[in-house]
């Protein structure tokens, strides 16, 4: 269904659309190749999400604005609304699922493109919203709602880290720190006195599937053991994954990967390839009496091997401040959060935001929590 159409005096045209259908994969799927954008803003992943997740689980209602003139496509903005005790909020599809959000924008764009009508003509185009809040984006997607004029108040709040691969593996593994080359290298001897050791990459649907099941038993174990919330128990979380293995798209390539020991998985990884990226996404180890050879670590490096042999550019751990990402990575990206309030109700769940974000640096608070959560 699209709402509406609007156009301004630049011709700037704006659709709205509120499901995922057949005219929208069409025009998606192709912008996508003249698109800044990655995996995560994909109409493969963002419509799996949906269906999988923001549908059944928070009910939300999608507000997709595509703007093109004549008869090119300038930009897909894949937002949604989604209600927090009555709170109305807009924000960019795939929540947890998505590592980057953000728009979907033309190749060199150019703000001329745009007047300082253009935001207020997409958001008379949407469902109504108390808040806009919008996580876990590059600066240029910063720049471009600047651009459209929707003006919001903005913070860098999030880290994310990537490795630039060269085009041998020996100058990438030569300048991880000793420590970490040593021990990784004693860590493969000692399983391989266990047993035969393999990594295994899957090519066929049933592997992908073997290999996301594994996973999903693994991760849903570590996160007991940190006494963290599991996310895999809910039912839709777990089908979102488990699915993965379905998905067939010339610009989303899920990625599964294993290390098994004398035929038994004990790492599994689960991510996505694009031209020139690998995207670490859900890595996931046996634990128990495993843990002390570190297979996590070890599958990792044939991880970034593999990268270098097929010629990828980037080894992306996506969003996160872990500290082990530094000893992988020599790329820091800033991530920045945007909002901006446009009712009662919105200012009081902003006004909660910064009471929650305040809250955590207390670090007696820091404890409680800890304290509670065990």
């Amino acid at each position: 269904m699209v709402l509406g159409n609007y156009s301004s005096e630049s011709q700037v045209k704006i659709d709205v659309y509120t499901e995922f259908n057949n005219d929208l994969e069409n025009i998606w799927v192709k912008f996508e190749k003249d698109a800044v954008m990655t995996p995560f803003q994909s109409y493969a992943w963002l419509s799996h999400w949906q269906y999988m997740v923001g549908k059944p689980l928070f009910s939300v209602q999608p507000q997709i604005v595509h703007l093109h003139m004549e008869g090119n496509t300038i930009a897909i903005l894949p937002m949604g609304i989604r209600k927090i005790f009555g709170v109305r909020i807009l924000e960019w599809l795939g929540l947890h699922q998505a590592d980057y959000m953000g728009p979907l924008i033309i190749k060199n764009f150019d703000n001329k493109n745009y007047d300082e009508n253009t935001w207020d003509l997409i958001e008379s185009s949407l469902s109504k919203f108390d808040v806009i809040h919008l996580i876990k984006q590059f600066e240029l997607t910063v720049k471009f709602l600047k651009n459209i004029n929707c003006l919001l108040s903005q913070n860098q709040n999030l880290k994310a880290y990537k490795a630039s691969l060269p085009d041998k593996w020996d100058d990438y593994f030569g300048n991880i720190k000793k420590r970490l080359r040593s021990d990784s290298l004693r860590q493969q001897r000692r399983l391989e006195e266990i047993g035969k050791v393999r990594f295994t990459y899957a090519k066929s649907h049933d592997e992908k599937n073997k290999i996301i099941k594994s996973m999903v038993i693994q991760k849903s174990k570590r996160y007991r053991e940190m006494k963290v919330p599991d996310m895999l128990v809910i039912n839709e979380y777990k089908k979102f994954y488990e699915s993965l293995a379905g998905i067939f798209s010339n610009n989303l390539k899920v990625h599964c990967a294993s290390l098994d020991v004398k035929g038994k998985l004990v790492a599994t990884h689960v991510g996505i390839v694009d031209d020139d990226t690998f995207y670490y996404l859900m890595p996931a180890n046996e634990g128990g009496d495993w843990k002390k050879y570190s297979p996590g670590r070890l599958l990792l490096l044939e991880l970034l091997k593999w990268s270098i042999e097929k010629k990828l550019k980037f080894f992306d751990f996506t969003v996160g401040g872990e500290a082990y990402k530094k000893d992988w990575c020599n790329i820091e990206i800033d991530l920045f959060e945007v909002s901006s309030a446009s009712s009662f109700l919105g200012r009081i769940y902003l006004y909660i935001l910064i009471l929650k974000e305040t809250l955590k640096k207390v670090p007696f608070l820091i404890k409680v929590v800890k304290v509670f959560r065990k």
